[in-house]
């Protein structure tokens, strides 16, 4: 019943969306909330499908799926798309990245401040890292938050200055944690962060305040860089076995978890 109204998800893949659906009724979730759709599109074009199973309430508001859809061909403002979008508290993702396809259609791009965020006119193009950004923040409500993996370069490009201070002015930075360079290997070496946002409510994006920020730079994620698996080693030089006589697995993200969850609730800012 909680994942029947509570968890949603959407994919450009229509091939990996039958896999999540399968997965979840495997799981107990009958209600199979993953549904096909260019989540960067405007909603409007979205199927009937995933306006009924992601926004039942605005359905129901304007009668029918069709009346509804004529009322969101009416948003062009990105506050507009924003102020439809936000009904969720919490948003998972890991965006296409490492591609050299940048998207510059312009019924897409409208939807975005960042299009013309610090810019003195609109920007010819924008690849979809960066407006999964913004996109995920619209979905979210005010105190939302936002878990979503990034190239570093977001991070640290001074070309791209102007996102971060975006980004800064619409969330607060709750985590950084600097993932290992075998993370998405063999697959892609692009280097990446997974970065924890909350969203500001409009008061708060006037508010210059100090705050603490976690960060973590785990080594090892459980592979190396041809994905083969990578042990635990004893003083003895030894792969270690766990309690039930199995390899453990060198990865450092069950720590950082442990060390965010004692961070958050105020008992380990400090650990180590």
């Amino acid at each position: 019943e909680i994942a029947e109204t509570n968890f949603f998800g959407i994919d450009f893949n229509p091939f990996l969306v039958k896999v999540a659906q399968m997965n979840m009724v495997v799981h107990g979730d009958g209600s199979v909330n993953m549904v096909h759709a260019n989540s960067l599109a405007h909603p409007s074009t979205w199927s009937d499908e995933v306006l009924e199973r992601l926004f039942p309430e605005d359905v129901r508001k304007n009668g029918e799926v069709a009346n509804l859809r004529n009322n969101l061909k009416k948003l062009e403002r990105p506050s507009e798309v924003e102020q439809f979008l936000s009904k969720f508290d919490v948003v998972v993702t890991n965006p296409p990245f490492g591609t050299k396809a940048l998207i510059d259609d312009p019924s897409i791009l409208s939807q975005f401040e960042i299009w013309t965020f610090e810019s003195a006119s609109k920007r010819k193009a924008l690849p979809p890292e960066q407006l999964f950004i913004e996109r995920c923040l619209q979905f979210l409500r005010p105190g939302g938050v936002l878990g979503i993996v990034l190239p570093d370069s977001i991070l640290s490009n001074p070309g791209l200055v102007w996102i971060r201070k975006w980004i800064l002015l619409k969330a607060y930075v709750v985590a950084s944690v600097d993932m290992p360079t075998e993370t998405f290997e063999p697959h892609t070496g692009t280097q990446t962060s997974v970065l924890i946002l909350r969203k500001k409510y409009p008061e708060e994006q006037k508010l210059q305040k100090t705050y603490e920020i976690f960060m973590a730079i785990p080594e090892k994620i459980g592979h190396d860089r041809r994905g083969n698996p990578i042990y635990k080693l004893t003083a003895d030089g030894k792969i270690e076995l766990d309690e039930k006589g199995q390899p453990v697995i060198e990865d450092h993200l069950p720590i950082v978890a442990e060390l965010f969850k004692k961070w958050v609730i105020g008992e380990g800012k400090n650990a180590k």
